[in-house]
């Protein structure tokens, strides 16, 4: 295994070990039943961010060029759900 391969998934434990943790502060952090918003968004930023350096990699591995993974922010307030 390819030392990027393996700070890759040392991220990825990373982020699974303290992923409880921070489910259980969202929930600590509940005001009158309902999330807080910026708990919320730092948690989908991170999730977010792993996600597109595990796709990045797989793109390497079948092939394609690809960029070095960037933060992904997905700016869902944006949007209008019906």
């Amino acid at each position: 295994m390819i030392a990027r391969d393996r700070e890759l998934l040392a991220r990825l434990s990373q982020v699974n070990s303290h992923l409880g943790e921070a489910v259980v502060g969202l929930m600590q952090d509940q005001d009158g039943g309902e999330l807080p918003a910026d708990g919320v968004r730092v948690l989908a930023e991170l999730l977010g961010s792993m996600s597109a350096a595990l796709y990045a990699r797989a793109a390497e591995l079948t092939g394609r060029v690809v960029e070095p993974p960037t933060r992904v922010i997905i700016d869902a307030e944006a949007t209008e759900i019906a």
